[in-house]
């Protein structure tokens, strides 16, 4: 789809008629159709908003780069390098924790009979 700008240029060209619709096209890179079906009415004067410059960034921050350590193309701090650091911080805590609770207090482990399931506890009544 064509940018708001370019067919609003087309228009203002047309309306002053010193330019053929063949030139206009060439001129902004359209085909002569999209000229001529503005010309005659069958396409109206409207358009996509134009697209955000690509070294804006679009969150506000820096604009992106390439991440050092991942090689992703980022704003930075680099939330891929983040996220991977957070998720193997996790993972070591958690084996720290098993390692250590294997270490210390054995009876501390859930108790888990030899079919590997938990069986409920049924209430009897008297």
């Amino acid at each position: 789809m064509l940018t708001l700008s370019i067919v609003e240029e087309i228009a203002r060209l047309l309306d002053e008629g010193t330019l053929s619709q063949r030139k206009i096209a060439a001129r902004l890179g359209v085909s002569r159709g999209t000229v001529g079906a503005i010309a005659s009415g069958r396409r109206g004067v409207y358009g996509k908003e134009s697209p955000p410059d690509a070294a804006e960034p679009l969150d506000g921050g820096t604009p992106p780069e390439r991440c050092p350590c991942c090689g992703y193309f980022v704003s930075q701090p680099c939330l891929v390098c983040r996220t991977r650091q957070y998720r193997d911080r996790q993972r070591r805590m958690r084996t720290v924790v098993a390692d250590v609770r294997r270490a210390t207090s054995p009876h501390l482990l859930p108790m888990v009979p030899a079919g590997g399931r938990r069986r409920p506890r049924r209430c009897r009544v008297a």
